[in-house]
């Protein structure tokens, strides 16, 4: 669904913490940017110290893992830089959450949903959203999580099995709609601070993992998953809404933020035969804006 330039980074300060532990912005100690920067194949110097070109600083924060990885798995990017006027290798993006469908539902007067000591039914909610898929996926809501990163890949945890919803698979297609009414949501046992994001402790109010699930028959795909994380807003009529933070794609167990998808909607809804070119890069498609 996308594609990337993407080069191996060198010379970046190695820090000494935990692969798995969470990377916070700034850090203890050192830089968290090294002094340039490639683009299009291109040299650039960093305009500004410790500058983020593509948002805030405290953007990083939703990264989460080390700039560099450093484990004895991956000693660096899974990718050797090319040579002068050799093609790059590109970067497939398998899947992607619509941040602008997620929505909460509303849930009221059902039988069986659960009542108040004054005997009133609770106002429950569910969340939905659309999605696009080039692959089979799982797809997990998480809520009140933290993440760690395992061999690359972000895990969830929560503090309650309740808080974590059953795991959905859905074949490949474009536009497909998710929606769990059998995982609700209960606003009454929540404290106002754990609708927000908690940066002191790593604690997000819902986590929505979509993990790339071909098996190990399809290798080029193993590593894959998509990740929005979100947010809830209390309304004056007592009412819950949902907002999107921030979107991480994670492509050969490398995280990247997620800035935009464009073109997708465009795409062909039927089955397509996929290209014998290896180097194809499927711009034709979309435009995957990672950083």
């Amino acid at each position: 669904m996308g594609s990337l330039l993407s080069r191996r980074i060198a010379g970046v300060e190695d820090i000494d913490i935990q692969a798995n532990s969470a990377y916070r912005y700034p850090p203890k100690s050192g830089n968290y940017f090294a002094s340039h920067f490639f683009m299009g194949g291109e040299k650039f110097d960093t305009p500004h110290p410790e500058g983020y070109l593509f948002g805030e600083n405290m953007d990083l924060n939703f990264l989460g893992n080390r700039p560099v990885q450093a484990s004895s798995y991956l000693l660096s990017f899974p990718y050797i830089t090319p040579a002068p006027h050799e093609p790059v290798k590109t970067l497939r993006s398998l899947v992607n959450i619509r941040k602008d469908s997620l929505r909460l539902v509303r849930y009221k007067d059902d039988v069986d949903s659960p009542t108040e000591e004054n005997g009133k039914q609770k106002v429950l909610y569910s969340l939905e959203f659309t999605f696009d898929a080039d692959a089979r996926v799982a797809i997990t809501i998480y809520c009140q999580a933290t993440e760690e990163f395992v061999g690359g890949m972000a895990v969830y945890s929560t503090k309650n099995p309740s808080l974590q919803s059953e795991t959905v698979h859905y074949k490949r297609g474009v536009s497909q709609q998710f929606s769990l009414p059998s995982f609700k949501i209960d606003f009454s046992e929540w404290k106002d601070d754990e609708l927000n994001f908690d940066l002191d402790r790593g604690v997000f109010p819902v986590v929505i993992r979509a993990v790339v699930d071909e098996g190990d028959v399809v290798v080029e795909v193993t590593g894959h998953a998509h990740v929005l994380l979100a947010a809830f807003e209390k309304h004056v009529d007592g009412s819950f809404s949902v907002k999107p933070l921030k979107q991480k794609q994670i492509v050969d167990r490398v995280s990247y933020l997620l800035q935009e998808i464009y073109g997708i909607e465009n795409k062909n809804n039927q089955e397509t035969k996929p290209s014998d070119d290896e180097n194809s890069d499927n711009s034709n498609e979309c435009v995957v804006c990672l950083s």
